[in-house]
């Protein structure tokens, strides 16, 4: 099986909150519309939910650079959760806050899905490690991010394995959460 190696800077698009969008514009408040990802949302490849912050619908279509939108991939860049990651399944419902960035794939080169799985394997684990900075606060670069190799196989096989692990990973949270009823 054949496949390129690319960056993810050639194959996605990665930002994150600035931090004078963070200061200036942000403010969590209870009866927002959107919820603010924060790192402690993003949890064994899934949006964790328990414990959310808002923010105001109108503040969100403001700052359209860190809105979210369905297929973006969230990854953690720094802190002890580094490299936890989610993809976004609905549009208008969430927006970036600080410690995690946005990966937005170029669908005509990768399956979004395809991607967010790459990212999620120890293979991706292990290039962020190797390219952290600091120890305390352990921290990875935006541009360091770009840099950051991935294995483009062709688009057909791509989709093979998005579709596949997406039916695993489906059965899997359904799993847990019949789990979870059963201990409740």
């Amino acid at each position: 099986m054949g496949y390129d190696e690319r960056t993810i800077g050639e194959i996605a698009d990665v930002t994150k909150l600035a931090g004078f969008e963070f200061t200036k514009h942000i403010e969590y408040i209870e009866d927002g519309e959107i919820i603010a990802l924060r790192a402690l949302n993003l949890r064994n490849g899934e949006l964790d939910l328990t414990d959310i912050k808002r923010i105001d619908h109108t503040v969100s279509e403001s700052l359209v650079r860190s809105k979210l939108f369905v297929n973006d991939i969230l990854l953690t860049y720094t802190g002890n959760g580094y490299g936890d990651c989610a993809i976004i399944e609905e549009d208008d419902k969430y927006h970036l806050a600080p410690n995690i960035c946005k990966i937005v794939p170029n669908t005509e080169i990768v399956n979004p899905y395809f991607l967010y799985c790459y990212i999620r394997s120890s293979a991706f684990y292990k290039q962020m490690s190797n390219n952290m900075t600091g120890s305390g606060q352990p921290t990875i670069p935006m541009k360091t991010i770009r840099t950051l190799k991935v294995p483009v196989p062709k688009r057909e096989i791509q989709n093979n394995i998005a579709s596949l692990l997406r039916t695993i990973n489906h059965k899997i949270r359904i799993n847990k959460e019949i789990n979870n009823n059963l201990v409740a």
